[in-house]
């Protein structure tokens, strides 16, 4: 049985131009790619100009038998060749900057993760969780900020968030995926970094009926089990128009992280006594020493602020972390494509992707603050804390120890992302028409459930940062008898249930997000013949999208010797119920760091909370009803919101091509005009402050006759606690232009130009108001304003003018050297909250001070790329089966309005390393396929935590894989990731490790038949 079409009986002999493509010949690229390998080119001009001869001798020959038959073989163009061939030959032909995935072949895509195929490509950075790739940025520009597509569809993010999960799509549904950089008018607006889109197959891109299936079994080196992958694809053909494609992917997939964290660094004591400062506030840099801060009078809050100054950075909670994840993962599509005539086609299709997810989280921490023995510490020479001892003394000079929290977090977490779409494709000689009506939809649910047990007071832990990680050393704990400083003889033992009496918590927190967007596009291009203009283009797309989220809360807390009410009935929880809820229900956890050696002395592994018995148990215990804390049972929470966001665009394009001189100049320049209207509804409250009056409505005034402060009045009808709503409305106009000149055969310079836009994260859009009005004389007199905390639904887009530059040089049809620079200067960015005066905020005529995320101006991001791959074809035997590709991005981001608040200095733009790069290399021949690559980005700045910046540690990650033949339907295969185990490392600063985290390493072995 034939396969897709990925061969051709080709004529050999013709002197068709390489890359220079009509309309037609574009339609049939996989010929033309297959005709080109007929003949082998070498990437220096000598070997080019030998293989001309070559041609044009056979081009004799073949003139001269012109009246014979001639018996051509059949070339198949397949494996990496033919992926990397098929993604150049689609960067040629795109009209914007744009780089290309191709899947080697049916369910082969080059990695088992869309995103960790995605940061194979230059400008692209991945991020990942618990090893696995998630979301990725583009050229620095965080992964919110990017639009994904799914054949043309906008993929939905989850939880409110428009950054796209890639291991949400199976890589088996893919056949390409293109990511644009630059961007054309036609292109759908809401990429500022810029658009990714995944492409799946069609049935009648098969000849014949076809049939693929796959086989794994998955191995992660910190679970001892093996867990299982399938894929399925299936192609009937009913007849020459009628096809029908199903694509079935499951597996289990269990990914889990050991963690060794510090947590956080905070200011607590001046542990050295110098007179130098550990860091600088800019309120009180002109303070030289600590007795100045306690002279100046200031308040309490301030004179604290002032002498933190000369306080030491010590870790607030070092801990243990053991997080599992054990999924179902299934995904499917199912299309149906019809050829009405030559010319028309219509194409009905359904995915579906489903995630089922048990989250447990398991913790084990010291929780320090400022309970250590300042005698006992450790200063280094970076004003780090690395060593002392849970004994410490609190304002009040009673003696107070670490909070040792035995906590365990479990989430029964399900995620759903459906797309339906039904389409047209209208074709002849000079007209394209096209369109579609599509739904997507994503469902998130997370039943949360915090179980928990504490000890307070524990002394004599010992917490050394060895190689800049905690190593906790619990030999000489003890419970601190507050009464008796030299007590030290009620010792603590960590796995010893009868010593925690702190804490029985149960803490549940289930929430629940869905979106939808239901689209209609419709596109038609007109090529005319014989013109300066190649074709003109235009279409508009028009979407209405939902947005809601919902969350509930139910919190049990118990205290041994304190009291609680059941039912009006008081009692107090004994140690007898705490050891009756905690004593049975536990269970030891797995060896930390399996297969890892983090270099310090750990635990071993300790007794953690078992939370489904351990809440069953504590609610029985209680004296409460399970049905009190059951989900169906609770009250919404206030912050939920339903936002609905609509837009319409449409455009004008033309592309053009021209001579110049022995030149070719091609390109297109067009633009898009995009509206967008949002009804953000979310909950919002207005206290009311008036002025204070007696019994009979007199106003009250001070001893000495001045006005008081305002007294809340929750009858004004000014007052409001509920829901409400805020519309908005802003339009876009998005110009573009992109030059492409064609220099000589192969050598191509680029020139893009275009304003882009983002709309904001739906979060960010939450009224969520807490609001205060004062109207009383003293708010008057002295202009206090009134007030608000709150989201922003009057956020403008994301908006961004960019360009970029490029030289480009096909070699041959499988090699590229190509450099690029690109500017993007963003000129409406969201960060973080600040407070905004005179804000109308309801759109009522009342004036605010709002404290909420707002926009700011000036960000620019620049840098360059350079990418370059080859097959070594020249090399003699075995080295000929040889290729490589290597690519490297920098990124710089300048008028950053985000600032260190340990030295006032500009930050990077979050989640931008300033350096990344790719190299890989593979060996192919008609039994063996082997590939090596290496993925490194250098450190980011990851988020604010606890008033310290967060960075992520530079890494590089090592995959393999090994494919063997067996025949033309059978084929085995190996592969592993992240060889050179590399973890992921966290820090605020040199010596002040916040966190370390080992995922393993993943293994695979599999099949793929087909028939």
């Amino acid at each position: 049985m034939n396969n897709y079409n990925q061969s051709e009986k080709l004529d050999c002999t013709k002197t068709t131009p390489l890359f220079r493509k009509n309309s037609l010949a574009s339609r049939i690229a996989s010929i033309v790619l297959a005709g080109a390998a007929c003949s082998t080119f070498m990437v220096t001009n000598a070997y080019a100009q030998e293989q001309q001869d070559e041609e044009q001798q056979s081009q004799s020959q073949n003139d001269s038998a012109s009246s014979e038959d001639t018996v051509l073989e059949e070339v198949l163009v397949t494996g990496i060749r033919q992926s990397y061939t098929s993604a150049l030959d689609r960067k040629r032909e795109a009209g914007t900057m744009m780089d290309s995935l191709v899947a080697e072949d049916i369910s082969e895509f080059p990695d088992k993760n869309i995103g960790e195929a995605l940061q194979r490509i230059s400008g692209i950075q991945l991020n990942r969780d618990m090893g696995e790739g998630t979301s990725v940025s583009v050229r620095g520009v965080e992964s919110g900020l990017v639009r994904v597509e799914l054949n043309g569809v906008t993929a939905m993010g989850m939880g409110g968030s428009r950054s796209v999960d890639f291991r949400d799509m199976a890589s088996e549904l893919v056949k390409s995926i293109d990511v644009y950089k630059g961007s054309e008018a036609r292109l759908t607006e809401g990429g500022v970094g810029g658009t990714i889109q995944v492409n799946t197959r069609k049935p009648n891109e098969f000849e014949e009926n076809f049939l693929s299936i796959n086989g794994e079994a998955q191995y992660n080196s910190m679970i001892d089990e093996v867990m299982p992958k399938y894929n399925l694809t299936g192609v009937y053909k009913a007849s020459d128009r009628l096809g029908f494609l199903v694509n079935i992917t499951g597996s289990d997939v269990h990914t889990m992280l050991h963690g060794l964290r510090n947590t956080n660094w905070q200011k607590y004591h001046d542990v050295d006594g110098v007179a130098s400062k550990t860091s600088v506030d800019q309120l009180y840099a002109d303070y030289s020493t600590q007795q100045e801060c306690m002279d100046a009078g200031l308040d309490s809050a301030s004179e604290t602020a002032c002498l933190e100054q000369w306080h030491e950075y010590s870790p607030s909670t070092p801990r243990y972390s053991i997080w599992g994840r054990e999924e179902n993962r299934l995904s499917a599509n199912v299309e149906v494509q019809y050829a009405v005539t030559d010319n028309l086609s219509f194409d009905l299709s359904y995915t579906d992707g489903e995630r089922e997810k048990l989250a447990t989280d398991r913790n084990f921490q010291v929780e320090v603050g400022s309970a250590f023995d300042i005698d006992s510490a450790v200063v280094d020479a970076n004003k780090n804390v690395t060593q002392f001892v849970t004994n410490g003394v609190n304002a009040a000079g009673t003696p107070i120890g670490a909070t040792i929290r035995n906590r365990t977090l479990n989430f029964d977490w399900n995620q759903e992302r459906k797309v339906m779409r039904a389409g047209f494709d209208y074709v002849n000689d000079n007209l394209a028409i096209d369109g579609y009506i599509a739904r997507s939809t994503t469902f998130e649910d997370i039943d949360s459930r915090d179980t928990q047990t504490a000890q307070n007071n524990v002394g004599g832990i010992v917490v050394t940062q060895v190689n800049d990680l905690p190593e906790i050393d619990f030999t000489d704990a003890y419970i601190i008898n507050q009464d008796d400083v030299e007590d030290t003889f009620n010792t603590f033992n960590y796995n010893d249930g009868t010593q925690y009496t702190s804490l029985d918590r149960f803490k549940y927190a289930p929430s629940q997000s869905e979106a939808s967007e239901n689209i209609a596009k419709f596109d038609v291009t007109y090529s005319p013949e014989q013109s300066f203009f190649t074709a003109y283009r235009t279409g508009f797309i028009a979407t209405d999208q939902d947005f809601a989220n919902n969350a509930w809360g139910y919190n049990l807390m118990q205290t041994v010797g304190n009291p609680y009410t059941v039912d009006g009935e008081t009692r107090i929880w004994t140690q007898d119920d705490h050891e009756a809820v905690l004593l049975g229900n536990r269970f030891a956890t797995d060896k930390f760091f399996r297969d890892y050696n983090p270099g310090v002395d750990i635990i071993e592994s300790y007794m953690a909370v078992d939370t489904e018995p351990y809440l069953a148990a504590l609610l029985e215990r209680s004296g409460f009803s399970s049905a009190e804390a059951a989900r169906g049972n609770l009250q919404p929470i206030d912050s939920r919101y339903d936002i609905n966001v609509q837009t319409q665009s449409a455009y004008v394009q033309a592309d053009f091509e021209t001579d110049v001189g022995s030149m070719v100049l091609r390109g297109n320049f067009g633009v898009r005009v995009a509206r967008t209207e949002t009804a953000s509804e979310g909950f919002s409250r207005i206290r009311v402050l008036v002025e204070q009056t007696d019994e009979d409505g007199n106003p009250i005034y001070g001893p000495n006759g001045e006005d008081l402060a305002g007294v809340e009045d929750p009858d004004d009808p000014r007052a409001f606690e509920g829901r409400q709503t805020v519309e908005e409305d802003f339009v876009d106009v998005l110009p573009s232009l992109n030059l492409t000149l064609e220099m000589i055969e192969g050598l191509e310079a680029y020139l893009g130009v275009a304003k882009v836009m983002a709309r904001p994260q739906i979060n960010d859009l939450n009224i969520n108001a807490d609001c205060t009005l004062r109207d009383y004389p003293l708010a008057r007199d002295q202009m206090i304003p009134n007030t608000c905390t709150a989201g922003n639904p009057d956020l403008d887009p994301y908006r961004a003018t960019q360009g970029e530059v490029a030289l480009t040089w096909y070699p041959n049809e499988s090699s590229i050297l190509s450099g690029a620079y690109f500017v993007k200067d963003i000129t409406s960015y969201i960060f973080g909250a600040e407070t905004q005066q005179d804000v109308d905020f309801f759109n009522d005529g009342t004036l605010w001070d709002v404290r909420q995320q707002v926009n700011k101006e000036g960000i620019t991001t620049k840098g360059f790329e350079f990418q370059a791959s080859t097959f070594f074809d020249f090399l003699p035997e075995p080295f000929n089966n040889t290729g490589a590709k290597a690519n490297y991005t920098y990124i710089t981001a300048d008028n950053v309005d985000d600032f260190n608040p340990l030295t006032g200095e500009q930050m990077p733009l979050r989640g931008q390393s300033e350096n990344s790069y790719n190299l890989e290399a593979f060996y192919e021949d008609d039994t063996w396929s082997l590939k090596l690559a290496y993925n490194y980005r250098d450190e980011y700045y990851s988020r604010v935590f606890d008033g310290l910046p967060v960075f992520v540690d530079a890494s590089g990650y090592i995959d393999g894989k090994i494919t063997y033949t067996y025949d033309e339907n059978l084929k085995f295969y190996v592969d592993a990731r992240n060889l050179g185990k590399e973890v992921k490392l966290e820090t605020s600063g040199v010596g002040r490790t916040n966190d370390l985290q080992w995922s393993g390493r993943m293994f695979s072995a599999g099949f793929t038949y087909r028939m």
